[in-house]
């Protein structure tokens, strides 16, 4: 009987964690087109030209990576996600087609992990299983999430080389060359 009940709360318990991860996923602030055809930032960042904010985070590795040390060099794409979000694992082949397309000299790309319901090792057990070609960092703490306002995860900002804030989005932007080379 006991078993039968504890089952059942755990049923509940993952049923109303996805009503709740469907409701910020889709009730996220994304990014609206302007009618010059450009991308400009929600109104919850209040501009089109913030400054990131800066971070320092660990990769898988241990190594420490910051934000600011790109600025100057090469434009940043910043993608907040997490292992148990399937949206987040959907959009993973188009960041590997992107960094295809894009050299590693042109545009660096930081998976932020959001740390929220994920372990640092069970995000490196599913790095192991399914490898990326770009930086995989882990917000443990969330600190990074929170400054950035993660409501809604896949989030991708994409920071110019000023540090700049140009696009801000749950979707991948869709011509992100052409983004750079408008900034």
């Amino acid at each position: 009987m006991i078993g039968r009940d504890c089952s059942r709360c755990v049923l509940a318990f993952f049923i109303i964690t996805l009503l709740c991860a469907q409701f910020f996923l889709w009730g996220a602030p994304s990014a609206a087109h302007s009618g010059s055809g450009g991308m400009v930032l929600a109104s919850l960042w209040g501009s089109d030209s913030k400054s990131a904010p800066d971070f320092e985070l660990q990769d898988l590795n241990g190594s420490s990576v910051r934000l600011s040390s790109f600025k100057g060099k090469k434009p940043v794409l910043i993608y907040f996600w997490a292992t148990w979000c399937p949206y987040c694992i959907t959009v993973k082949p188009a960041i590997a087609d992107l960094r295809k397309e894009i050299a590693p000299s042109e545009l660096e790309i930081l998976s932020v992990n959001v740390g929220g319901g994920d372990s640092l090792e069970r995000v490196k057990r599913y790095q192991e299983r399914n490898p990326a070609p770009y930086a995989v960092v882990y917000d443990g703490e969330g600190k990074v999430s929170r400054s950035y306002q993660v409501q809604g995860i896949p989030l991708f900002v994409l920071v110019d080389k000023e540090g700049k804030v140009i696009y801000r989005g749950n979707d991948l932007p869709k011509d992100t060359k052409k983004l750079l080379r408008s900034k």
